[in-house]
This record gives structure tokens, C-alpha cells and sequence, in this order.
């Protein structure tokens, strides 16, 4: 829908059409996979346990996992790994394809799992579209983007982009 916004039409997404838009949501999913918010996660172990390598567990020992690495991880994500490719979260029938959490640990696992998670994606979902049917964006020529390796995944620079009106 369109609305008028100080004498100037703007396009506003309904609530009801979050769920039409699939490939932005698969979009999201492959940012979040290759850039994830939070690189690093640790965890401690309540009691001894074997992981599926063989390693073991002691009660009590903190284990660290990049999620940043393991969204890069061939042996997980194919070959591929390292491209940015959005149709590798949608079915043939055109729908998303749900991968375990294991797998995929923005949102982390287990009794751990983001409440959030579909709050957030609506809200995500929500606000690209509206901002990308508005406005038309074109990264500044030149500009090298670089992560700055911190707890929290942030670009060195940032991103410079220019951006301008769309004409609806």
C-alpha cells in the first residue's frame, strides 16, 4: 500500500504480505549465515558428555564456536560456501527450507534457541522492504568492505553507500 508522507507517496508493507516474501527472507538467512551478529559463542558444560567427533566433555569445561566459521564450513554448506546465494534456503516448491538449528546457529540451539527469532525476522522483513522499495542505494565506488574482528560483527569504515529518493 502507498501512503502520503509530507506530500510525498511512500510504499508501506502490510503485516499480511511478510509472508509472501521469500526470497528476502532467504536472503536474511544467507547474511545472517556468512555475517553473523555475534562471530563467536561459548558455552559450559553442565555435565560430561561425548561429542560426535569422539571428544570428550568434562563437567564444568567452557567450549568456544565461531558461527562466523562455521557458516563457511564446505563440509556443511557445499562448495558454494563462501558465495552469498539466498536460493539455497528455498524449495523447489518455493518455500523456506527449514535447517536445524545445529546447522544454522545465529539464533543459537537448543533450550538456548532466541525466543525472538520470528519477531525478528517480520521486523527485518518488514523494514527492508519498505526502506528498499523508497530508496535507491549504490555503495560508494572504491569503498573496500572489511569486517573488524570484535565480539559483535561490525564492518571497519562501516558501509558507505549514497542514497536517494525512488520515484514511485
Amino acid at each position: 500500500m502507498t501512503r502520503t508522507v509530507r506530500g510525498t507517496s511512500r510504499f508501506l508493507i502490510c503485516k499480511d504480505d511478510l509472508n509472501e516474501l521469500v526470497y528476502l527472507h532467504a536472503a536474511i538467512y544467507e547474511t545472517l549465515r556468512l555475517y553473523p551478529p555475534l562471530p563467536f559463542e561459548h558455552r559450559c558444560a553442565t555435565e560430561a558428555d561425548v561429542l560426535p567427533s569422539g571428544h570428550k566433555v568434562h563437567k564444568g569445561m567452557r567450549m568456544l564456536f565461531s558461527m562466523y566459521s562455521m557458516g563457511r564450513m564446505e563440509e556443511t554448506w557445499g562448495k558454494d560456501c563462501m558465495d552469498f546465494k539466498p536460493e539455497r534456503w528455498i524449495s523447489d516448491e518455493g518455500n523456506i527450507i527449514h535447517v536445524p538449528s545445529q546447522k544454522f546457529m545465529t539464533f543459537l540451539t537448543g533450550p538456548r534457541t532466541c525466543l525472538g527469532k520470528a519477531m525478528s525476522f517480520m521486523l527485518l522483513k518488514f523494514m527492508v522492504s519498505s526502506i528498499l522499495w523508497n530508496y535507491k542505494f549504490e555503495m560508494v565506488e572504491g569503498h573496500v568492505v572489511k569486517p573488524t574482528p570484535s565480539m559483535v560483527l561490525s564492518m571497519k569504515d562501516g558501509l558507505k553507500m549514497r542514497v536517494s529518493k525512488r520515484n514511485l
